[in-house]
């Protein structure tokens, strides 16, 4: 059981880095190394969005970090394992507030996009970037804010090399346990379905799995809280 955990929760860290949070170009269109806000000025969400892009195109080695002949895979991996390395930096209020925003988001996506994030991909969605986008404007706002100012202290935190905070590999145990407690065995047996072919599984189990997994990391104590989405963002 704690080895299923551990798989599905960094399943979970690479669906939310490298699916959603950059799951389009619209999402996170880059033009010589500048960033553009997708939100139209009519969105709740436009005027927070552009203080995310001004505060990001006014960093030169932000700016320099991402400019180039990338691909659009390679934009994808490179802003994937940056924002993965740059997490490893932040605070525990940083990585659990996004934790719980992305908690949020799942739920009101489509069921077949909900389904792409348990399943490997290596490029952007722009299907997916639509339906994120379109969650978060029905959300309280505070839910973007988060998702950007994660976002935002990640990519700086991996640019300028900053180092990486201590995991708590007791913490982590016991973080684990809790959650395994919210399962009962025929979740357990679906979660393995899911996890043991996702491309194969159902729509709705692979959405439901990822769900399930979310939800209940965001809904931890707070010291388990911690140590689970520190494991979700960062990695092992």
């Amino acid at each position: 059981m704690k080895k299923l955990l551990v798989f599905l929760v960094l399943v979970v860290g690479a669906a939310v880095l490298g699916k959603s949070m950059l799951s389009g170009e619209p999402i996170i269109r880059i033009s010589s190394g500048k960033l553009e806000n997708p939100y139209a000025p009519g969105s709740a969400l436009h005027a927070q969005q552009q203080e995310f892009v001004d505060q990001f195109n006014a960093d030169p080695a932000l700016r320099d970090r991402f400019v180039g002949s990338f691909t659009s895979k390679g934009l994808y991996a490179e802003m994937n394992g940056a924002l993965r390395r740059g997490a490893r930096s932040l605070d525990a209020g940083q990585l659990v507030a996004v934790t719980q925003a992305m908690a949020a988001v799942i739920p009101r996506l489509e069921q077949a996009n909900c389904a792409k994030l348990m399943r490997p991909r290596d490029d952007f969605d722009r299907v997916l970037a639509a339906d994120v986008q379109g969650a978060l404007e029905r959300l309280p706002p505070r839910h973007h804010r988060n998702f950007w100012r994660f976002y935002l202290a990640a990519l700086k935190a991996e640019v300028q090399g900053l180092p990486e905070r201590r995991a708590d590999p007791a913490a982590r145990e016991r973080a684990l346990m809790e959650l395994g407690s919210r399962f009962n065995g025929n979740d357990v047996q679906r979660l393995q379905r899911v996890v043991g072919n996702p491309v194969s599984a159902p729509d709705a189990d692979a959405c439901w799995a990822i769900n399930a997994l979310t939800h209940n990391a965001s809904q931890l104590s707070p010291d388990h809280a911690e140590a689970l989405s520190r494991l979700i963002w960062g990695g092992p």
